[in-house]
This record gives structure tokens, C-alpha cells and sequence, in this order.
């Protein structure tokens, strides 16, 4: 089954149009996208965690040399929280706030390493 085409059976979207709700349907969805590629169905492998981030993160990759050898693998077993070799969504959101956390520091103009620096 193609990545592009899959559906979960029974899945539902928000039913308001907010900003919000349309940004986290979006996260979820690319999600979906990079989770189903091997392996379980809502559940991230090191490969398909490293594919999601290399193409739909590079910026936060390219910044406080986070595209240094091993970085990848360092931050999946660190947001890998039951140790099952695999990332839920919910151990996924932990990369999410690094992220949203870069994105929120460029809307300032701040430096993205800061003291709370990766």
C-alpha cells in the first residue's frame, strides 16, 4: 500500500476550521505519511524517523550541528521512552516541541541554539 493513499480505518478529522486544528491534522498526517512505510502502522523505526526529519526538517537539522553523525540516532533513543525501538506519536511530540521550539525563537529573531542549546 502506497504511503500516499493510506487512510486509517474509522479516521476522523476536527470538525472546525481553525488554524490550530488544520496545523495539528497537518503534523498528524505527515506523521501517518513516514509511519506506515515498514513495520507497524503508528509507529516510526529509526529509518523512518531519520527519513521524516531529513525531508521535512532540514532547517532544524542543519542548525546546532544537528546534522553531525549520530545526532539522529541520539534523539530517537532519547524520545524513545519504553524503549521498544520504535516512536509513538506521543514519544514523536517530544521532537515536535524542539521544533516548534526553533520555530519560536526565529519569530523573535533570536539565535535557534540558545541556552537550552541541543
Amino acid at each position: 500500500m502506497s504511503s500516499s493513499t493510506h487512510s486509517h480505518a474509522g479516521s476522523h478529522k476536527l470538525p472546525g476550521n481553525c488554524t490550530l486544528e488544520k496545523a495539528l491534522e497537518t503534523v498528524v498526517g505527515v506523521f501517518h505519511q513516514y509511519s506506515i512505510r515498514q513495520g507497524e502502522i503508528d509507529q516510526l523505526s529509526l529509518s523512518e524517523f531519520s527519513t521524516l526529519l531529513q525531508e521535512q526538517a532540514p532547517s532544524f537539522l542543519e542548525t546546532c550541528n544537528r546534522n553531525k553523525s549520530g545526532y539522529l540516532e541520539n534523539l530517537f533513543q532519547e524520545t524513545d521512552l519504553n524503549n521498544d525501538k520504535e516512536l509513538s506519536f506521543e514519544e514523536f511530540t517530544v521532537v515536535l516541541s524542539k521544533l516548534a521550539d526553533d520555530v519560536h525563537r526565529i519569530s523573535h529573531g533570536s539565535q535557534r541554539c540558545g541556552p537550552d542549546r541541543d
